[in-house]
Protein backbone atom coordinates (compact mmCIF):
# COMPACT_ATOMS: atom_id res chain seq x y z
CA UNK A 1 0.00 0.00 0.00
CA UNK A 2 2.52 2.69 0.92
CA UNK A 3 4.68 1.63 -2.48
CA UNK A 4 1.62 2.11 -4.33
CA UNK A 5 0.92 5.66 -2.76
CA UNK A 6 4.64 6.76 -2.89
CA UNK A 7 4.38 6.05 -6.68
CA UNK A 8 0.96 8.49 -6.81
CA UNK A 9 3.12 11.02 -5.08
CA UNK A 10 5.65 10.21 -7.90
CA UNK A 11 3.22 10.72 -10.93
CA UNK A 12 1.70 14.05 -9.34
CA UNK A 13 4.88 15.81 -8.98
CA UNK A 14 6.56 15.08 -12.68
CA UNK A 15 3.33 15.43 -14.38
CA UNK A 16 1.41 18.36 -12.53
CA UNK A 17 2.11 21.83 -13.94
CA UNK A 18 1.22 23.18 -10.73
CA UNK A 19 3.50 21.28 -9.05
CA UNK A 20 5.34 22.64 -5.72
CA UNK A 21 8.72 22.47 -7.59
CA UNK A 22 7.41 24.92 -10.39
CA UNK A 23 9.07 28.87 -10.41
CA UNK A 24 6.45 31.59 -11.21
CA UNK A 25 7.64 34.13 -14.06
CA UNK A 26 7.59 37.41 -12.44
CA UNK A 27 6.78 40.06 -14.37
CA UNK A 28 7.38 43.71 -13.04
CA UNK A 29 4.76 46.35 -14.51
CA UNK A 30 4.68 50.09 -13.21
CA UNK A 31 0.79 50.04 -12.43
CA UNK A 32 -1.36 47.20 -11.67
CA UNK A 33 -4.93 46.36 -13.82
CA UNK A 34 -7.29 48.41 -12.97
CA UNK A 35 -9.90 45.73 -14.20
CA UNK A 36 -9.81 42.49 -15.86
CA UNK A 37 -13.47 42.28 -16.84
CA UNK A 38 -12.33 42.14 -20.37
CA UNK A 39 -16.04 44.10 -21.09
CA UNK A 40 -14.61 46.91 -18.71
CA UNK A 41 -10.43 47.23 -19.17
CA UNK A 42 -9.92 50.79 -19.93
CA UNK A 43 -6.54 51.14 -18.85
CA UNK A 44 -3.46 49.75 -20.72
CA UNK A 45 -2.26 47.54 -18.20
CA UNK A 46 -6.28 45.88 -18.28
CA UNK A 47 -6.34 45.79 -22.08
CA UNK A 48 -2.97 43.87 -22.13
CA UNK A 49 -4.19 41.31 -19.79
CA UNK A 50 -6.95 40.63 -21.23
CA UNK A 51 -5.77 39.98 -24.41
CA UNK A 52 -3.76 37.17 -22.87
CA UNK A 53 -6.96 35.62 -21.54
CA UNK A 54 -9.73 35.82 -24.39
CA UNK A 55 -9.44 35.55 -28.06
CA UNK A 56 -11.33 38.15 -30.13
CA UNK A 57 -13.85 37.38 -33.15
CA UNK A 58 -11.93 39.49 -35.40
CA UNK A 59 -7.66 40.48 -35.11
CA UNK A 60 -5.93 42.66 -36.96
CA UNK A 61 -2.55 41.86 -38.84
CA UNK A 62 0.55 43.36 -39.39
CA UNK A 63 -0.55 45.17 -42.68
CA UNK A 64 -3.77 46.18 -40.05
CA UNK A 65 -6.45 44.42 -41.88
CA UNK A 66 -8.89 42.18 -40.05
CA UNK A 67 -8.99 38.31 -40.04
CA UNK A 68 -10.73 35.89 -38.28
CA UNK A 69 -10.27 32.30 -37.19
CA UNK A 70 -13.84 31.69 -36.18
CA UNK A 71 -15.37 33.14 -39.03
CA UNK A 72 -15.73 34.35 -42.29
CA UNK A 73 -17.67 37.34 -43.47
CA UNK A 74 -19.85 39.34 -46.28
CA UNK A 75 -21.68 42.02 -46.85
CA UNK A 76 -25.38 41.46 -48.25
CA UNK A 77 -25.21 45.28 -48.80
CA UNK A 78 -24.42 48.65 -46.67
CA UNK A 79 -26.92 47.52 -43.94
CA UNK A 80 -26.75 43.38 -43.73
CA UNK A 81 -23.78 41.07 -42.56
CA UNK A 82 -23.62 37.61 -42.51
CA UNK A 83 -21.16 35.59 -40.27
CA UNK A 84 -20.43 32.04 -41.56
CA UNK A 85 -18.64 29.57 -39.10
CA UNK A 86 -15.21 28.55 -39.79
CA UNK A 87 -13.74 25.30 -38.45
CA UNK A 88 -11.50 25.94 -35.74
CA UNK A 89 -10.09 24.47 -32.70
CA UNK A 90 -10.52 27.11 -29.38
CA UNK A 91 -11.47 25.55 -26.34
CA UNK A 92 -12.64 27.75 -23.19
CA UNK A 93 -10.36 27.33 -20.30
CA UNK A 94 -13.11 25.02 -18.72
CA UNK A 95 -12.58 23.06 -21.54
CA UNK A 96 -15.14 23.17 -23.66
CA UNK A 97 -14.85 24.26 -27.61
CA UNK A 98 -15.82 27.77 -28.64
CA UNK A 99 -19.04 27.94 -30.41
CA UNK A 100 -20.75 30.45 -33.01
CA UNK A 101 -23.25 30.98 -30.30
CA UNK A 102 -20.25 32.23 -28.24
CA UNK A 103 -19.48 34.72 -30.46
CA UNK A 104 -23.53 35.74 -31.23
CA UNK A 105 -23.48 35.84 -27.05
CA UNK A 106 -20.40 38.13 -26.95
CA UNK A 107 -21.81 40.80 -29.46
CA UNK A 108 -25.24 40.59 -28.15
CA UNK A 109 -23.89 41.28 -24.73
CA UNK A 110 -21.44 44.23 -25.40
CA UNK A 111 -24.45 45.16 -27.05
CA UNK A 112 -27.15 45.63 -24.19
CA UNK A 113 -24.44 46.72 -21.63
CA UNK A 114 -24.30 50.36 -21.28
CA UNK A 115 -21.19 50.06 -19.45
CA UNK A 116 -19.30 48.06 -21.91
CA UNK A 117 -16.63 50.26 -23.33
CA UNK A 118 -17.60 48.64 -26.64
CA UNK A 119 -21.62 49.58 -25.94
CA UNK A 120 -21.13 53.11 -28.26
CA UNK A 121 -19.24 50.74 -31.34
CA UNK A 122 -22.51 48.19 -31.22
CA UNK A 123 -25.75 51.22 -30.78
CA UNK A 124 -26.02 50.80 -34.79
CA UNK A 125 -26.61 47.13 -34.65
CA UNK A 126 -30.96 46.96 -35.23
CA UNK A 127 -30.90 43.55 -34.92
CA UNK A 128 -28.71 40.66 -34.63
CA UNK A 129 -29.73 36.93 -34.76
CA UNK A 130 -28.53 33.26 -35.04
CA UNK A 131 -29.44 30.63 -36.66
CA UNK A 132 -27.54 27.77 -37.57
CA UNK A 133 -24.21 27.99 -38.80
CA UNK A 134 -24.67 31.70 -39.34
CA UNK A 135 -24.92 34.91 -37.50
CA UNK A 136 -26.82 37.88 -39.74
CA UNK A 137 -26.44 41.45 -38.18
CA UNK A 138 -28.67 44.68 -40.03
CA UNK A 139 -27.66 48.14 -39.25
CA UNK A 140 -29.43 51.02 -38.86
CA UNK A 141 -27.19 52.90 -41.12
CA UNK A 142 -24.57 52.40 -43.12
CA UNK A 143 -21.14 51.96 -40.89
CA UNK A 144 -17.61 50.94 -43.30
CA UNK A 145 -15.70 50.54 -40.70
CA UNK A 146 -18.12 48.19 -38.81
CA UNK A 147 -16.20 45.22 -39.24
CA UNK A 148 -13.57 46.56 -36.87
CA UNK A 149 -15.90 46.90 -34.19
CA UNK A 150 -16.23 43.50 -34.20
CA UNK A 151 -12.54 42.89 -32.36
CA UNK A 152 -14.49 41.93 -29.33
CA UNK A 153 -13.35 39.19 -26.54
CA UNK A 154 -15.59 36.17 -26.79
CA UNK A 155 -17.22 35.19 -23.87
CA UNK A 156 -19.25 31.89 -23.30
CA UNK A 157 -22.59 31.94 -24.10
CA UNK A 158 -23.61 30.43 -20.46
CA UNK A 159 -21.74 33.08 -18.52
CA UNK A 160 -24.61 34.45 -17.05
CA UNK A 161 -25.61 30.89 -15.37
CA UNK A 162 -22.00 29.89 -14.34
CA UNK A 163 -21.73 33.16 -12.06
CA UNK A 164 -18.21 34.14 -12.80
CA UNK A 165 -16.99 37.68 -11.76
CA UNK A 166 -15.20 38.71 -14.37
CA UNK A 167 -13.55 41.29 -12.23
CA UNK A 168 -11.82 38.25 -10.01
CA UNK A 169 -11.48 35.35 -12.31
CA UNK A 170 -11.70 34.43 -16.09
CA UNK A 171 -13.02 32.24 -18.55
CA UNK A 172 -11.47 32.55 -21.85
CA UNK A 173 -10.60 30.62 -24.39
CA UNK A 174 -6.51 32.28 -25.76
CA UNK A 175 -3.36 30.67 -23.78
CA UNK A 176 -3.88 31.89 -20.28
CA UNK A 177 -6.45 32.25 -17.53
CA UNK A 178 -6.69 34.38 -14.47
CA UNK A 179 -6.12 32.12 -11.39
CA UNK A 180 -5.16 34.75 -8.64
CA UNK A 181 -6.18 38.42 -9.13
CA UNK A 182 -4.33 39.95 -5.68
CA UNK A 183 -1.61 38.88 -6.48
CA UNK A 184 -2.52 38.37 -9.99
CA UNK A 185 -1.27 35.20 -11.34
CA UNK A 186 -1.93 33.86 -14.71
CA UNK A 187 -2.16 30.15 -15.73
CA UNK A 188 -0.90 29.18 -19.16
CA UNK A 189 -2.60 26.66 -21.33
CA UNK A 190 1.12 24.33 -20.71
CA UNK A 191 1.37 24.96 -16.99
CA UNK A 192 3.42 27.90 -17.00
CA UNK A 193 2.64 30.96 -14.16
CA UNK A 194 3.03 34.76 -14.85
CA UNK A 195 2.96 36.23 -11.78
CA UNK A 196 2.73 40.06 -12.29
CA UNK A 197 4.11 42.17 -9.37
CA UNK A 198 3.37 46.25 -9.49
CA UNK A 199 6.60 47.95 -8.76
CA UNK A 200 5.80 51.61 -9.57
CA UNK A 201 9.66 53.31 -9.32
CA UNK A 202 11.34 52.29 -12.73
CA UNK A 203 14.51 53.07 -10.82
CA UNK A 204 13.34 49.77 -8.04
CA UNK A 205 11.94 47.88 -10.65
CA UNK A 206 15.64 48.02 -12.48
CA UNK A 207 17.08 46.72 -9.34
CA UNK A 208 14.42 44.14 -8.84
CA UNK A 209 15.56 42.53 -11.68
CA UNK A 210 19.02 42.64 -11.21
CA UNK A 211 18.74 41.51 -7.39
CA UNK A 212 16.75 38.61 -9.08
CA UNK A 213 13.63 39.75 -7.32
CA UNK A 214 11.49 39.60 -10.62
CA UNK A 215 12.54 37.69 -13.78
CA UNK A 216 11.90 40.50 -16.43
CA UNK A 217 10.14 43.95 -16.98
CA UNK A 218 9.18 45.58 -20.54
CA UNK A 219 8.98 49.56 -21.18
CA UNK A 220 8.42 52.61 -19.10
CA UNK A 221 12.06 53.02 -18.37
CA UNK A 222 13.74 56.27 -18.73
CA UNK A 223 16.99 55.86 -20.79
CA UNK A 224 19.46 56.11 -18.12
CA UNK A 225 17.93 53.31 -16.49
CA UNK A 226 18.10 51.56 -20.01
CA UNK A 227 21.47 51.95 -20.80
CA UNK A 228 22.24 50.56 -17.17
CA UNK A 229 20.51 47.33 -17.66
CA UNK A 230 21.89 47.19 -20.97
CA UNK A 231 25.66 47.16 -19.52
CA UNK A 232 24.90 44.39 -16.98
CA UNK A 233 26.34 40.97 -18.08
CA UNK A 234 23.89 38.98 -16.47
CA UNK A 235 20.76 41.17 -17.71
CA UNK A 236 19.42 40.34 -21.46
CA UNK A 237 17.55 43.38 -23.35
CA UNK A 238 16.22 43.95 -26.45
CA UNK A 239 14.69 47.23 -28.22
CA UNK A 240 12.34 47.40 -31.19
CA UNK A 241 10.47 50.24 -32.75
CA UNK A 242 6.85 50.98 -31.52
CA UNK A 243 3.27 52.23 -32.27
CA UNK A 244 2.41 53.55 -29.06
CA UNK A 245 1.32 57.25 -29.37
CA UNK A 246 2.76 59.56 -26.60
CA UNK A 247 0.81 62.87 -26.55
CA UNK A 248 -1.23 66.19 -24.97
CA UNK A 249 -4.63 66.20 -24.58
CA UNK A 250 -6.21 69.52 -23.98
CA UNK A 251 -9.58 70.36 -22.35
CA UNK A 252 -11.18 72.46 -24.92
CA UNK A 253 -13.88 73.97 -23.02
CA UNK A 254 -10.74 76.01 -21.24
CA UNK A 255 -10.54 79.75 -21.53
CA UNK A 256 -7.08 79.31 -23.19
CA UNK A 257 -6.64 76.34 -24.55
CA UNK A 258 -9.95 76.25 -26.83
CA UNK A 259 -8.51 79.09 -28.44
CA UNK A 260 -6.11 76.76 -31.36
CA UNK A 261 -3.04 79.35 -31.48
CA UNK A 262 -2.32 78.70 -27.95
CA UNK A 263 -2.80 75.01 -28.72
CA UNK A 264 0.17 75.63 -31.63
CA UNK A 265 1.91 77.81 -29.71
CA UNK A 266 2.41 74.99 -27.19
CA UNK A 267 3.29 72.52 -30.05
CA UNK A 268 6.21 74.54 -31.59
CA UNK A 269 7.75 75.32 -27.52
CA UNK A 270 8.13 71.54 -27.38
CA UNK A 271 11.59 70.35 -28.20
CA UNK A 272 10.48 66.55 -28.76
CA UNK A 273 14.04 65.83 -30.42
CA UNK A 274 15.72 66.56 -27.41
CA UNK A 275 13.52 65.01 -25.05
CA UNK A 276 13.78 61.70 -27.20
CA UNK A 277 17.90 62.16 -27.32
CA UNK A 278 18.07 62.52 -23.57
CA UNK A 279 15.46 60.06 -21.90
CA UNK A 280 13.75 57.61 -24.24
CA UNK A 281 15.64 54.83 -26.24
CA UNK A 282 16.74 54.55 -30.10
CA UNK A 283 13.95 53.26 -31.33
CA UNK A 284 11.64 56.24 -30.41
CA UNK A 285 10.27 58.14 -33.45
CA UNK A 286 8.90 62.09 -33.08
CA UNK A 287 4.86 61.60 -34.20
CA UNK A 288 2.92 63.70 -36.16
CA UNK A 289 -0.43 61.89 -36.05
CA UNK A 290 -2.06 59.27 -33.83
CA UNK A 291 -1.49 56.25 -35.99
CA UNK A 292 1.66 54.98 -37.00
CA UNK A 293 2.86 56.25 -40.43
CA UNK A 294 2.37 52.38 -41.78
CA UNK A 295 -1.01 52.63 -41.04
CA UNK A 296 -3.25 52.82 -43.94
CA UNK A 297 -5.61 55.48 -43.01
CA UNK A 298 -2.16 57.58 -41.98
CA UNK A 299 -1.35 61.24 -44.14
CA UNK A 300 1.78 63.13 -45.02
CA UNK A 301 1.91 66.03 -42.05
CA UNK A 302 4.89 68.26 -41.79
CA UNK A 303 5.57 67.81 -37.43
CA UNK A 304 5.14 71.00 -35.38
CA UNK A 305 8.64 71.90 -35.71
CA UNK A 306 10.58 73.55 -32.55
CA UNK A 307 10.28 77.19 -32.30
CA UNK A 308 10.02 78.93 -29.12
CA UNK A 309 10.34 82.54 -30.43
CA UNK A 310 7.15 82.31 -33.42
CA UNK A 311 5.39 80.38 -30.13
CA UNK A 312 5.84 83.37 -28.19
CA UNK A 313 5.31 85.93 -30.91
CA UNK A 314 1.83 83.64 -31.83
CA UNK A 315 0.85 84.49 -28.31
CA UNK A 316 1.60 88.35 -28.42
CA UNK A 317 -0.15 88.72 -31.83
CA UNK A 318 -3.02 87.09 -30.35
CA UNK A 319 -3.27 89.73 -27.54
CA UNK A 320 -2.59 87.72 -24.58
CA UNK A 321 -0.47 89.02 -21.65
CA UNK A 322 2.19 87.30 -20.68
CA UNK A 323 3.03 84.90 -18.61
CA UNK A 324 0.05 82.42 -18.96
CA UNK A 325 -1.12 80.30 -16.25
CA UNK A 326 -2.49 76.34 -17.16
CA UNK A 327 -2.08 72.76 -14.71
CA UNK A 328 -0.88 69.77 -16.18
CA UNK A 329 -1.76 66.50 -14.85
CA UNK A 330 -0.02 63.31 -15.00
CA UNK A 331 1.04 60.21 -12.99
CA UNK A 332 2.96 59.28 -10.05
CA UNK A 333 5.34 57.69 -11.77
CA UNK A 334 8.54 59.33 -11.44
CA UNK A 335 10.02 58.89 -15.25
CA UNK A 336 6.22 60.56 -16.36
CA UNK A 337 6.68 63.37 -13.58
CA UNK A 338 10.49 63.93 -14.59
CA UNK A 339 9.16 64.41 -18.64
CA UNK A 340 6.46 66.30 -17.51
CA UNK A 341 9.83 68.85 -15.50
CA UNK A 342 11.03 69.15 -18.83
CA UNK A 343 7.55 70.29 -20.42
CA UNK A 344 7.13 73.00 -17.63
CA UNK A 345 10.71 74.22 -18.65
CA UNK A 346 10.42 74.45 -22.25
CA UNK A 347 6.84 76.27 -21.84
CA UNK A 348 7.83 78.69 -19.08
CA UNK A 349 10.70 79.71 -22.28
CA UNK A 350 7.63 81.16 -23.89
CA UNK A 351 5.75 82.37 -20.94
CA UNK A 352 3.55 79.52 -19.90
CA UNK A 353 3.54 78.72 -16.58
CA UNK A 354 2.92 74.93 -15.85
CA UNK A 355 1.80 73.63 -12.96
CA UNK A 356 2.32 70.09 -12.01
CA UNK A 357 -0.70 68.23 -10.58
CA UNK A 358 0.91 64.36 -10.36
CA UNK A 359 -1.77 61.90 -9.35
CA UNK A 360 -1.95 58.40 -8.26
CA UNK A 361 -2.83 56.54 -11.38
CA UNK A 362 -6.16 55.49 -10.27
CA UNK A 363 -7.62 59.17 -9.71
CA UNK A 364 -5.11 60.60 -12.14
CA UNK A 365 -6.85 58.35 -15.46
CA UNK A 366 -10.39 58.60 -13.45
CA UNK A 367 -9.48 62.90 -13.60
CA UNK A 368 -8.75 62.69 -17.48
CA UNK A 369 -11.86 59.95 -18.13
CA UNK A 370 -14.30 62.64 -16.55
CA UNK A 371 -12.42 65.73 -17.91
CA UNK A 372 -10.89 67.22 -15.22
CA UNK A 373 -8.07 68.60 -16.54
CA UNK A 374 -6.45 71.34 -18.60
CA UNK A 375 -3.74 69.62 -20.40
CA UNK A 376 -2.54 66.11 -19.92
CA UNK A 377 -0.41 63.56 -21.34
CA UNK A 378 -1.07 59.88 -21.58
CA UNK A 379 0.00 57.22 -24.28
CA UNK A 380 -2.36 55.94 -26.40
CA UNK A 381 -1.75 51.48 -26.58
CA UNK A 382 -2.73 49.00 -29.45
CA UNK A 383 -4.50 51.93 -31.67
CA UNK A 384 -5.22 49.54 -34.96
CA UNK A 385 -8.31 51.17 -36.35
CA UNK A 386 -8.76 55.00 -38.08
CA UNK A 387 -12.22 55.19 -35.81
CA UNK A 388 -10.37 56.05 -32.96
CA UNK A 389 -10.21 59.66 -34.55
CA UNK A 390 -14.58 59.61 -34.36
CA UNK A 391 -14.19 58.10 -30.69
CA UNK A 392 -11.49 61.24 -29.31
CA UNK A 393 -13.11 64.40 -31.72
CA UNK A 394 -16.90 63.80 -32.10
CA UNK A 395 -18.77 66.09 -30.63
CA UNK A 396 -20.98 62.81 -29.91
CA UNK A 397 -18.49 60.60 -28.15
CA UNK A 398 -18.25 63.37 -24.68
CA UNK A 399 -17.85 60.58 -22.19
CA UNK A 400 -19.51 58.44 -20.66
CA UNK A 401 -20.70 57.93 -24.86
CA UNK A 402 -16.86 58.13 -26.20
CA UNK A 403 -13.71 59.07 -25.73
CA UNK A 404 -13.80 63.09 -25.98
CA UNK A 405 -12.42 63.63 -23.10
CA UNK A 406 -10.80 67.01 -24.28
CA UNK A 407 -14.77 68.22 -24.09
CA UNK A 408 -14.37 69.13 -28.44
CA UNK A 409 -17.33 70.59 -29.67
CA UNK A 410 -16.14 71.35 -33.79
CA UNK A 411 -19.02 71.01 -36.43
CA UNK A 412 -16.18 71.09 -38.82
CA UNK A 413 -13.98 67.89 -37.81
CA UNK A 414 -17.45 66.33 -36.93
CA UNK A 415 -18.69 66.90 -40.84
CA UNK A 416 -14.82 65.58 -41.76
CA UNK A 417 -14.85 62.26 -40.04
CA UNK A 418 -17.99 61.59 -42.11
CA UNK A 419 -15.97 62.56 -44.95
CA UNK A 420 -13.57 60.29 -44.21
CA UNK A 421 -16.10 57.41 -43.81
CA UNK A 422 -17.47 58.08 -46.60
CA UNK A 423 -14.41 58.37 -49.08
CA UNK A 424 -12.48 55.87 -47.30
CA UNK A 425 -10.04 58.94 -47.15
CA UNK A 426 -8.73 60.35 -43.82
CA UNK A 427 -6.33 62.98 -45.61
CA UNK A 428 -8.60 65.92 -45.01
CA UNK A 429 -9.46 64.86 -41.15
CA UNK A 430 -5.63 64.71 -40.41
CA UNK A 431 -4.80 67.71 -41.68
CA UNK A 432 -7.67 69.64 -39.75
CA UNK A 433 -6.10 67.56 -36.51
CA UNK A 434 -3.00 68.70 -37.13
CA UNK A 435 -2.92 72.16 -37.95
CA UNK A 436 -5.76 72.93 -35.53
CA UNK A 437 -3.97 71.06 -32.71
CA UNK A 438 -6.54 69.25 -31.25
CA UNK A 439 -4.29 66.99 -29.72
CA UNK A 440 -0.18 66.95 -29.66
CA UNK A 441 1.31 63.70 -30.28
CA UNK A 442 4.61 63.93 -29.27
CA UNK A 443 6.44 60.54 -30.35
CA UNK A 444 6.00 56.79 -31.05
CA UNK A 445 7.64 55.17 -27.59
CA UNK A 446 10.55 52.55 -28.93
CA UNK A 447 9.74 49.13 -27.16
CA UNK A 448 12.45 47.71 -24.74
CA UNK A 449 12.53 44.54 -22.45
CA UNK A 450 14.96 43.36 -19.73
CA UNK A 451 15.17 39.81 -18.39
CA UNK A 452 17.41 37.87 -16.28
CA UNK A 453 19.56 35.06 -18.76
CA UNK A 454 17.06 32.01 -17.22
CA UNK A 455 14.49 33.91 -19.39
CA UNK A 456 14.51 32.58 -22.95
CA UNK A 457 11.54 32.94 -25.74
CA UNK A 458 9.92 37.05 -24.57
CA UNK A 459 9.32 39.06 -28.06
CA UNK A 460 8.26 42.10 -28.05
CA UNK A 461 5.54 43.38 -30.44
CA UNK A 462 5.11 46.82 -32.02
CA UNK A 463 2.03 48.18 -30.37
CA UNK A 464 3.94 47.25 -26.85
CA UNK A 465 1.66 43.89 -25.60
CA UNK A 466 2.43 41.48 -23.13
CA UNK A 467 1.52 38.56 -26.13
CA UNK A 468 5.26 37.99 -25.94
CA UNK A 469 4.19 36.11 -23.10
CA UNK A 470 2.82 33.17 -25.03
CA UNK A 471 6.09 31.67 -25.57
CA UNK A 472 8.17 32.99 -22.66
CA UNK A 473 9.73 29.86 -20.83
CA UNK A 474 12.85 29.51 -18.22
CA UNK A 475 15.45 28.42 -20.22
CA UNK A 476 16.16 25.20 -18.28
CA UNK A 477 13.03 23.89 -19.51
Amino acid sequence: MKIKLFKFILIIIFLSPLSVFSKDIIFGIPQNPQNINPLYARDAASEKITDLVYEKIFNYNEQYTLTSKFVSWKNINDLVFVFTAKSHSSKFSSGREVLLKDLYFSIKKNHHDPLSKYFEDLKNIQHISLNGSIIEIRLKKPDPLFFEKLSLPILPYDLDNLKIDLSQSSLGSNQFQIISNKPLILLRKDGVRIKFEEVKDPSVRALKLINKEIDLLQNDLSLPIINYLERQHQIKTRSSPGTNVSYIGFNHQHELLKDPVVRKAIAHAINREEIIKFFFNKDTQPASQILSQKHWSSSNQSPHKYNPQLSKNLLIDAGYKLPLSLEFKTSTDTFRIKIATILKAQLEAIGINLKIISLDWGTFFKDIQNGDFQLYSLTWVGLKSPDIYKKIFHSNMIPPFGLNRGLLQDEKIDNLIKESYDKKNWDSALEYIHQRVLIYPLWYEGNFMASLDTICDFQLTEDGSWIGLNNIRLCHD
